[in-house]
């Protein structure tokens, strides 16, 4: 199976040698290395052009000749990728030496998987603490527990994507049936939308190796503001403010299933999610305030209004 990765940059000339040379460094070797430039004012091109240079066959450079946006870019990109695989790349990351050869072995042995997302080590001076955390740290994720039907869905659609574009790798016959994107809102970008779909056919794999590292640094587009301030011996507790966003969300989980034509049967299972985090808040109050807290969120707050 051939492989291209799709790799988007944008005033990256700190980390972007440091990645393009993971890539280069797999032990079964990358077919194509497609790079999308959004207009770029620092030298970032100049490096580009010096590795384009270097490797003719592998790495195509493509200049944007007007910003599109972190989506946008992604888009084109892997619109332009030939190769049976798609990886999707950041340019401030790295990858370790056998991440193609590993997800490539995994859609060979597994037919109707169409998105391999593989678990990755975080790094980087904003990490706080010396214990080695993953990505899956974050929220306790376990492979074992996305056993059943619909799993990976229900997580990823009720409370948020667990998978960052950085570790995916999607079958471009897949890839190519959902291009261009329905972009149906801010939140549900390139990587979200793509594992949405491929969930609801239960086409998504979770590798539990870690097979790259996911760097946190204060001007990468998506995760500084979270991760930096991670520490995994932190326990949440559902405040009645956290209830209050269950609730607010479930009008973004209809639209999702309508606008990406998931299977509408996640949307009651989307209500009985809210009802079992109600349950869970109140089961944890003293009695009295258990009953004065019932009549609130009822007839004061309207909560339930939310699930209309």
């Amino acid at each position: 199976m051939t492989s291209s990765v799709a790799l988007c940059t944008y005033n990256g000339e700190t980390y972007i040698a440091e990645q393009l040379e993971s890539i280069l460094s797999q032990t079964k070797p990358v077919h194509e290395i497609i790079i999308c430039d959004d207009g770029s004012t620092d030298d970032t091109l100049k490096i580009l052009s010096d590795y384009a240079d270097r490797y003719p066959t592998i790495i195509k450079v493509y200049l944007n000749p007007e910003n599109l946006g972190y989506v946008g870019n992604f888009e084109k990109a892997m619109s332009i990728c030939s190769g049976d695989l798609v990886f999707l790349c950041d340019q401030d990351d790295r990858w370790y030496s056998q991440k193609i050869e590993t997800i490539t072995e995994i859609f060979k042995s597994h037919t109707t998987v169409d998105i391999v997302c593989h678990n990755v080590k975080l790094f980087g001076e904003m990490i706080k603490g010396s214990e080695e955390t993953t990505y899956w740290d974050l929220d306790g994720i376990k492979q074992q527990n996305f056993i059943q039907p619909q799993d990976i869905i229900k997580r990823i659609l009720y409370q948020g994507n667990i998978f960052p574009g950085m570790s995916m790798a999607i079958r471009n016959t897949f890839l190519k049936k959902n291009l261009p994107l329905k972009k149906i809102n801010p939140v549900i970008i390139h990587d979200y939308e793509l594992l949405l779909l491929a969930s609801d056919k239960e086409a998504v794999w979770m590798e539990k190796a870690v097979l790259g590292e996911y760097r946190i640094h204060p001007k990468q587009s998506i995760g500084y503001q979270t991760f930096s301030h991670f520490n995994t011996s932190e326990k949440e507790t559902l405040t009645r403010d956290a209830l209050f966003t269950i609730f607010q969300r479930n009008p973004f989980v209809k639209k999702a299933i309508i606008e990406l034509n998931l299977n509408k049967d996640l949307e009651n299972g989307y209500k009985k999610y809210c009802l079992q985090q109600y349950q869970n808040y109140l089961k944890n109050l003293p009695f009295l305030e258990r009953l004065m807290t019932r009549l609130k969120m009822k007839y004061y707050f309207h909560i339930f209004d939310y699930l209309k």
